[in-house]
């Protein structure tokens, strides 16, 4: 990764090194069944047709976390930052019940065994396969809640979400994929609506940082009787790698979708089909202009720090605007978002020079990633192969601080000034794309299986990670070890570059 950034920055004429630590960041993210036969190995067995009505009860939804035999399933745990969800599971307490699935059972063995004795448990961890729609719903009502990190999504992922509204099982995944998201939206938000599931995308480094940020700022507004208008995220001082699974679903994402569908995606709004450029109620032209997303470098004035454009706004903006839509629908005058609320992001850079070279090695970057001719060479010559990722080095003393500054508005006075709040979300000894990302996923799944207090779980519905778990997942990360979270004034704030 590193020598495909240098690549395009020589292009240009010149290296930099922020560019290189930017870009090696961020680049590309675009069951109640059979118990096991043998230890450590479980197989399936059909349910009954009484067990398969008795699924169907408003009791059984109630209280189908003390029913089912796991709390957690982590589908695609022989991938690479599967495997380290499987790893930071076998951490944690075993009052968690978990089992690990996917697609070749003989790795999924090798991986819970592993996983289990680096960390010196005794404990035996279940694995089960299954690929096909039958064999995916077998797995699924299993558990309370299924944790996806199988991708590329748009090819394996929509499959086992079908599977889990139907099980009644909720779904949580680490995709970046805007084509698989609005796929979820358009096709199974209804139902689970109906059924009280919830279906919660992007849980992992995109897009829980930005989403909660934006939520949690907006909601310390409210909680003083104002509105939040605008919010503004930039990436500070981080340190982390990337992996050939990210590789693989950005570089899929560019070849399977047409330049008009790509030119689609651009719509903040594209998953709120019913808010983007063709929906059925499309946003106001002068709220929707400003969420147009930063292209070139810039001075921010609310922080006094230069700034590129971020690689990831693409996706995070995405997440924030559905957020937004979800919560102006529920909450409609009392949302803590306005209704010309707008959201926009950008790097850190550490002076002028930085940002403007920044921005055009993104741009560079992006061309040769989207020239099919140099995406294949860049991906067989320099960028990892899916399974590999990061060194043990950046994986353990990684970390990402992550800003969010809120501009709000007095509701009864708009001349008057309300001064700028910041949400700062720390990864702590994590590398934030992968081990930072399995931890945070794990614990954004076990809201919905350890609480009755996440407030998706009163909505249901494909729902993004602020609304459906909100202050519940907050509380989880502060008591975890790789994370912290506050909110607070922008004013006298320590702001890393």
């Amino acid at each position: 990764m590193i020598l495909a950034v240098d690549t395009c920055t020589q292009l240009l004429g010149k290296s930099n090194p922020e560019l290189v630590k930017r870009l090696t960041l961020y680049v590309a993210r675009i069951m109640r069944a059979m118990m096991p036969t043998k230890p450590g190995v479980a197989g399936f067995k059909s349910t009954s047709a009484a067990q398969k009505s008795d699924t169907t009860t408003t009791a059984r939804d109630r209280d189908r976390k003390h029913q089912r035999p796991y709390d957690l399933i982590v589908f695609g745990a022989t991938g690479f930052t599967g495997a380290l969800a499987a790893k930071y599971l076998a951490k944690k307490d075993d009052n968690v019940r978990y089992a690990l699935a996917g697609r070749d059972l003989e790795k999924l063995q090798k991986i819970a065994n592993k996983s289990t004795s680096e960390e010196s448990k005794s404990r035996s961890v279940d694995v089960y396969a299954g690929s096909t729609p039958e064999e995916l719903r077998e797995i699924t009502e299993k558990a309370n809640v299924v944790l996806s990190f199988a991708g590329p999504f748009a090819k394996f992922g929509f499959a086992l979400t079908e599977a889990c509204v139907a099980t009644k099982t909720h779904y949580c995944d680490i995709t970046g994929e805007p084509p698989f998201i609005r796929k979820c939206v358009e096709q199974l938000h209804e139902k689970a609506k109906r059924e009280k599931t919830c279906v919660v995308n992007c849980v992992g480094y995109d897009s829980i940082p930005w989403d909660l940020g934006a939520w949690a700022v907006a909601e310390s507004f409210k909680a003083d009787g104002f509105e939040c208008v605008r919010a503004e995220a930039h990436a500070g001082k981080s340190k982390g790698g990337v992996s050939g699974g990210t590789i693989a679903s950005a570089a899929g994402v560019i070849a399977e979708n047409s330049m008009a569908d790509l030119k689609k995606m651009g719509d903040p709004f594209y998953c709120v089909p019913e808010l983007c450029r063709d929906g059925e109620r499309p946003l106001k032209r002068e709220i929707k202009e400003n969420w147009r997303l930063q292209g070139d470098a810039r001075l921010d004035e609310a922080t006094g720090k230069y700034t590129m454009p971020s690689i990831m706004a693409g996706i995070n903006s995405k997440v924030v605007a559905r957020s937004y839509s979800l919560l102006r629908d529920k909450d409609k005058e009392n949302a803590c978002f306005a209704e010309d609320f707008s959201y926009g992001e950008s790097d850190f850079c550490k002076d002028e020079s930085k940002a403007n070279w920044g921005a055009r090695g993104i741009k560079t970057f992006g061309v040769l990633f989207a020239i099919p001719p140099t995406r294949w060479l860049l991906r067989k010559t320099v960028l990892p192969a899916p399974g590999q990722g990061p060194n043990e080095d950046i994986l353990e003393n990684g970390y990402s601080n992550v800003y969010v500054v809120g501009h709000g508005r007095d509701k009864n006075d708009a001349s008057s000034k309300v001064e700028p709040r910041v949400a700062h979300f720390e990864f702590k000894n994590a590398d934030p794309g992968y081990k930072g990302t399995a931890a945070l996923a794990v614990e954004a799944a076990l809201c919905l299986s350890l609480s009755d207090k996440a407030p998706g779980l009163k909505m249901g519905g494909c729902l993004t990670p602020s609304v459906a778990l909100g202050e519940t997942l907050i509380e989880r990360l502060r008591d975890a070890p790789n994370f912290s979270f506050s909110v607070s004034a922008l004013k006298g704030k320590e702001l890393k570059v």
